[in-house]
């Protein structure tokens, strides 16, 4: 089967993936928050968080869907998909964290706690995520007078808006009727990666040329469908040669080499090929997104308590209450924000990009 056959509509298991990818950021957390990181199972196998890896497989399903988003757009229609897929639910739990731990956490009398400087950018910082302002992470007196960590989580999601820009910029010059093109920039990534890890060399951030690598790895895909074949023996050939480093060598930069070359492909097959029962998770929603906005302020709050102060308990309980306000985030919010309808006086200003059409596609005309 080729993945051109099955990427054109919404059957898929991405929401499945997504929802793991999520749950495996917040149990990395419950170990590197309580600061009992060697005891993290990934961390150990390949000197990466579980985390680092929900995030590695998160940005790959991105550029998967991102691209798909942009071909056959409007550069308005575009920007306003992404925006509603990104800020409603952003600025509604900055501004709902905010109010919480100023009425049950903070040290602070609440008012003097909201009216802070640093609140006060926490909220304005976390309203645009945008190249030269990025994200505050950090909120004193949220939780306690000594440590400011707050949302971590957020780091990435300036990242994400950069993949996207740097995607639509070699959409309107053209780039992306070459897959080459978008090869090369996921090459890039990779290369600046291997720089950094092997021989110290830092041309590009390390974080900024990970992500590169699994966006546009996931772009690279989607346009390559036509001769991407998802295959349960590829399948299980990547996963046999992923478990080989991992027997042959200790060496953490070799074992997240091996794991970085067959992720992509593995996180494909995931999203298409098993059925049936599976693609019942599609019922629920995706509540990815809410899980990552929401879950570390939570299992900061419960560390200070006794039942959320051990890893696994942590990962247990901040699931639970997190679970709640993602499916309410996704019900209420999110999913309305997307049906919303780009402004019409920004829609007609620009024309639509001519979506690129594999072979399969127009063997269906």
């Amino acid at each position: 089967m080729r993945l051109a056959e099955v990427v054109r509509g919404r059957d898929n298991n991405f929401n499945l993936i997504r929802f793991l990818a999520a749950t495996a950021v917040v149990y990395g957390h419950a170990f590197g928050a309580s600061g009992r990181d060697a005891a993290e199972p990934v961390l150990r196998v390949f000197g990466l968080g579980a985390g680092d890896l929900g995030v590695d497989v998160f940005f790959f399903i991105s550029g998967i869907l991102v691209i798909k988003s942009f071909l056959g757009k409007s550069i308005a229609q575009f920007v306003w998909a992404r925006c509603m897929r990104i800020f409603p639910g952003l600025w509604v739990s900055s501004v709902l964290l905010v109010l919480a731990a100023g009425l049950f956490f903070s040290p602070l009398p609440a008012v003097e706690f909201w009216s802070r400087h640093d609140t006060l950018t926490y909220l304005a910082r976390n309203a645009t995520m945008l190249p030269g302002i990025g994200c505050q992470e950090t909120l004193p007196y949220a939780l306690n007078a000594k440590d400011a960590a707050f949302n971590t989580s957020l780091w990435t999601l300036p990242h994400e808006l950069q993949m996207y820009m740097l995607l639509a910029a070699l959409g309107l010059l053209g780039g992306l009727r070459f897959p080459l093109i978008v090869g090369s920039v996921a090459l890039i990534g990779a290369a600046a990666v291997v720089a950094n890890k092997l021989f110290g060399i830092e041309a590009l951030a390390l974080d900024r040329a990970r992500f590169l690598y699994f966006f546009f790895s996931g772009a690279s895909a989607y346009l390559l469908r036509d001769r991407l074949v998802l295959s349960w023996r590829w399948f299980v050939a990547g996963i046999v040669v992923m478990l080989a480093v991992i027997a042959a060598s200790s060496n953490h930069v070799l074992r997240q080499a091996a794991l970085a070359g067959v992720l992509p492909y593995l996180v494909l097959w995931l999203a298409y090929v098993p059925k049936r029962f599976v693609r019942g998770f599609n019922r629920a929603g995706d509540y990815s997104y809410g899980i990552y906005i929401y879950a570390l302020p939570i299992q900061l709050a419960l560390f200070a308590t006794t039942v959320g102060s051990q890893p696994i308990a942590n990962f247990t309980l901040t699931m639970l209450i997190v679970l709640l306000i993602a499916a309410a985030s996704w019900h209420w919010l999110e999913s309305r924000a997307l049906r919303i309808p780009v402004p019409a006086v920004a829609a007609p200003r620009t024309p639509k990009i001519a979506p690129a059409t594999s072979q399969s596609d127009r063997n269906l005309k």
